[in-house]
């Protein structure tokens, strides 16, 4: 015979207000918290909640991630969940008559968002947690953590030294997670000088336990409160701006497992400067850390207008592994749609797109005006026995050719970015418009037949020829680009015969695919990881743990409003 739960537990009472959403006893002050932070806490809650961050993918169905550029100094991520509420979710119950559930949305790097908006489908806000409340429930899930890891007694042989440990322990999540910048730097001083508490460094010693600290001590969880009796399916979107930083990067990761920013290449750098003349794409990163917290995860980019993408791919797995998730697709779009699917926890994910101007628009108008411009120096130079310098015609001819040539460069320039992507062709493109005034200036101070005029024009004609050839170099390798098409895996057909076999290792698509070279990068607001050694086994024993852990009635949990609805069935 076995026994299964069909619960509808209203958990706790809801708070607006104070130091956690469940209600605390009104005893409890904020220096019996700081004695003992496990006051404020809920284990089970913590426990349930843990258990739905091991594993978004089951309830998580898909994940959206959409990206435009707002200028050349940021982006706008869109990012849209769609998840089906799980059953293991607290319940809160509202002074309005109205039950939530709180369930995880994002895991949010711990800093402030910009232009942060949070929306459910009918474009309605969402209930949040406070700070300090969202730092209760962080806490309640470290907590949890360590009390599944190395079980409530936390290694002490006695009770008394098993309820002073949890109190050391609790004291330590307390100083990380709600602690200020000084505090959590002298925690993990601690862990690597080896001073702190043998209760703590026992517990930190566990890598799941590390794994999840390190996780949560440099990012905080979206936690948001869904009403009951609504539909479970349900469909959250937030979105906010992201810096994009304008300068090529070293990449991050590195071989020995951490990830970090990497330093800034010097302007005279070839992987800079041949960016910035357009003989290569631009090559832009974004980290998409949320990929592993979906089944499905889909990431759109749209190009700004004067920009096309020549190439995206997106990369997402543990470095190391095989197999990893992949998508790529290269030719010229104004924009982009790449998918990944059952990404593992622990995981590496990024998407990288490769830039380029428009053939058709600035460059071409810019090319085609820097060939006209040495034509018209050509013409010069051949007619200088006709001309009559004194007369004023040729400086006059010269300057108005400068100045229609710089207005419509000037006209054909598009968003920033654009203008931006190709900054040293448009360096170019003015020392070509300029050459013609500068010759003019020339004749008109210099005497009647100066041979100083004739060195100027010969000198402005072997210039003006040369920017014209790096143009037409420039645009030649953009058209080159846009006619190598490559489709997406994901695009299926069963007489398709082009399909590029899928990378075997996570290094291997790396560098095939240019992870492993410098690029710019998006400063993503969702949290990324820094370290790689997520084991699989451990989290499949930790998830043991917790679902083996009693009752899911929470020891806050209130008297009255909660109905259990328990199923008898009969097995042989």
């Amino acid at each position: 015979m076995t026994y299964d739960l069909d619960q509808e537990i209203t958990h706790h009472e809801l708070s607006l207000g104070g130091m956690a959403p469940w209600r605390l006893p009104p005893v409890l002050s904020l220096r019996d918290i700081e004695a003992d932070p496990a006051a404020r806490c809920c284990l089970n809650c913590g426990a349930s909640l843990l258990l739905l961050l091991l594993r978004w993918n089951t309830w998580v169905s898909h994940r959206t991630e959409h990206v435009t550029f707002r200028d050349d100094r940021s982006v706008v991520r869109r990012v849209t969940a769609e998840f089906h509420i799980p059953d293991r979710a607290p319940v809160f119950a509202g002074d309005d008559d109205q039950n939530y559930r709180l369930v995880p949305l994002s895991m949010m790097r711990r800093k402030t968002a910009v232009n942060f908006s949070l929306r459910d489908e009918d474009g309605r806000s969402v209930v949040q947690p406070t700070l300090r409340q969202n730092q209760a429930i962080t806490e309640s899930v470290l907590l949890a953590c360590a009390d599944a890891v190395l079980g409530p007694a936390g290694g002490e042989p006695t009770a008394i030294g098993a309820a002073a440990a949890r109190i050391t322990v609790a004291c330590f999540i307390h100083q990380v997670v709600s602690g200020d910048q000084q505090q959590l730097s002298a925690a993990y001083r601690s862990l690597e000088e080896r001073t702190a508490p043998p209760a703590v460094l026992r517990l930190a010693d566990q890598q799941i336990f590390r794994a999840l600290l390190d996780r949560l001590a440099d990012n905080f969880v979206l936690w948001v409160m869904i009403p009951t009796g609504a539909p479970r399916r349900r469909v959250l979107t937030f979105s906010c701006d992201e810096p994009l930083h304008l300068r090529y990067r070293k990449p991050g990761y590195s071989v020995d497992g951490h990830y970090k920013l990497g330093e800034n290449l010097n302007p005279l750098h070839p992987v800079v400067w041949r960016s910035a003349l357009g003989l290569t794409t631009t090559r832009v990163r974004f980290p998409v850390p949320a990929a592993e917290n979906t089944d499905s995860f889909h990431f759109e980019i749209d190009a700004p207008k004067g920009v096309q993408i020549a190439e995206a791919s997106l990369l997402a797995g543990r470095p190391g592994a095989r197999k990893p998730s992949f998508d790529h697709v290269q030719g010229g779009f104004p924009t982009v749609g790449l998918h990944v699917i059952e990404v593992p926890n622990g995981s590496l994910s990024r998407v990288q797109v490769g830039l380029q101007v428009v053939t058709r628009g600035w460059l071409m108008t810019s090319t085609l005006s820097a060939w006209a411009i040495f034509a018209l120096l050509v013409a010069c130079w051949r007619l200088r026995g006709n001309l009559q310098p004194d007369s004023g015609a040729p400086a006059l001819i010269l300057v108005a050719v400068a100045a229609g040539v710089a207005a419509l460069i000037a006209q054909s320039a598009s968003h920033g970015l654009a203008a931006y992507l190709l900054k040293w062709a448009r360096a170019l493109v003015a020392i070509s418009a300029s050459l013609p005034l500068v010759v003019a200036t020339s004749a008109a101070l210099e005497p009647g037949h100066s041979p100083h005029v004739l060195h100027m024009l010969e000198a402005s004609i072997a210039g003006s020829g040369a920017i014209a050839i790096v143009l037409s170099v420039v645009c030649l390798l953009s058209w080159h680009r846009l006619h190598r098409s490559a489709s997406s895996p994901w695009e299926q057909y069963h007489d398709r015969t082009e399909m590029p076999p899928r990378p075997e290792t996570f290094r291997t698509a790396a560098v095939e695919y240019g992870y492993d070279r410098p690029a710019m990068r998006v400063d993503s607001a969702e949290g990324w990881r820094r370290d790689f050694e997520w084991d699989e086994a451990a989290q499949e024993k930790l998830v043991e743990a917790l679902e083996e852990a009693p009752s899911q009635i929470c020891q806050h949990a209130i008297g009255r409003g909660w109905v259990m609805r328990a199923v008898w069935r009969e097995t042989i």
